[in-house]
């Protein structure tokens, strides 16, 4: 006969509680996790949307993903500073442990060819390497621009003024940083009418091409062509402009008054009000802020191309907050005229001088022209 035992109602064995405790625990695990994954997502997302002004000009991608306490910040942007303001914002929010596999663009490209000219009498640019997705701008002959990425059939670009789009790889020639800077020194010339040189080339009115001399100009196969009397054309010189000096004679006047925070008055200004009104009193007007006057212009120097800047052209900074933060006035001499800190001054950006200010260096985002 075998007994039958039977437990009666009363206290759970002990092990019940350890079950009980170690699933809360797990639980309780995974739900911190999630929330950190969470918190570590909004950030980023919060960034991404932020940091540029205008997607159509700048790009970035950045994600997060957060294992054993440690986050890790992949993805792809233009600047590092971009990558700090992302490590910063996740310390802040309690994750003491980031690291970054960050792309950085441009990419490099293998033969060191990282710029272009366009050759095509004109060519559309697309937000998508594909020919029926909608028109980004058009790029016409002569066009200079920053090969952004390197793709099967298309490049993505960046145009004169900083817009990003796809062409074909026929639609341009890549031009390494030594041609890149003879195509921007010196004088150049404005076609004012459309122009056929031969059966292969077109020229369109409105291209600038880079001016020789005695109606000589370089074209985009690199060759150079004497422009007839029978072409209308228009010769600029930048740096014999007068208006760039009587902009950084205005300029003077406002040395030594106060940063004043949304000032834009002869008793203090901020950055964007002091540049704002030394051209406005001087014909010219650009938009408020920093982010909006950044995408006034053509680019004039990028960060490792600073050589082909003349006083009166504007210089942006970067932060780990956005994209454009401060704009200077470039003065001559690897000087700038701003207003920032106390007052509104001249500072260096040679670090042998003593008005030496490191951050225009270091944060230096890339240069526009405005005054031809």
């Amino acid at each position: 006969m075998v007994a039958l035992k039977m437990r009666l109602p009363g206290n759970p064995p002990l092990w019940h509680f350890f079950i009980l405790i170690l699933t809360a625990i797990t639980l309780g695990a995974c739900s911190d996790r999630d929330e950190i994954q969470s918190n570590a997502d909004k950030i980023i997302a919060e960034l991404n949307r932020t940091y540029f002004f205008d997607s159509r000009v700048w790009k970035q991608d950045l994600h997060v993903s957060v294992d054993r306490g440690i986050a890790t910040v992949s993805g792809e942007t233009f600047y590092p500073q971009a990558v700090r303001g992302a490590i910063k914002r996740l310390k802040t929010a309690g994750i003491d442990s980031v690291i970054s596999t960050v792309t950085f663009l441009p990419e490099k490209m293998a033969d060191g060819k990282g710029f272009g000219i366009i050759r095509e009498h004109h060519v559309m640019g697309r937000f998508l390497p594909v020919a029926d997705k909608q028109e980004a701008t058009e790029f016409i002959y002569g066009d200079l621009v920053r090969i952004i990425r390197d793709g099967d059939s298309h490049f993505q670009v960046q145009s004169p003024e900083g817009y990003l789009a796809y062409v074909s790889k026929n639609s341009l020639r890549k031009l390494d940083s030594l041609e890149w800077r003879r195509y921007h020194k010196g004088p150049f010339v404005k076609i004012l009418q459309n122009v056929d040189i031969n059966a292969a080339i077109r020229i369109s009115m409105g291209a600038r091409l880079t001016y020789l001399g005695d109606g000589n100009v370089l074209l985009a196969d690199g060759n150079t062509f004497k422009l007839g009397d029978d072409i209308d054309y228009a010769i600029y010189t930048p740096a014999n402009n007068p208006l760039r000096q009587k902009i950084l004679r205005t300029g003077e006047k406002y040395l030594g008054l106060p940063y004043v925070w949304g000032g834009r008055s002869g008793d203090g200004t901020d950055c964007s009000g002091f540049v704002q009104s030394i051209f406005s009193l001087n014909g010219i007007f650009l938009p408020r802020d920093t982010d909006e006057m950044s995408i006034v212009g053509q680019f004039i120097g990028l960060p490792g191309w600073f050589d082909s800047m003349e006083p009166g052209d504007l210089i942006f900074y970067t932060s780990g907050k956005r994209l454009i933060t401060h704009v200077a006035v470039y003065y001559g001499n690897n000087q700038v005229i701003q207003a920032a800190g106390k007052t509104i001054h001249i500072a260096s950006m040679d670090p042998s001088q003593p008005n030496f200010e490191a951050r225009l260096v270091n944060d230096f985002a890339f240069a526009k022209r405005i005054i031809d």
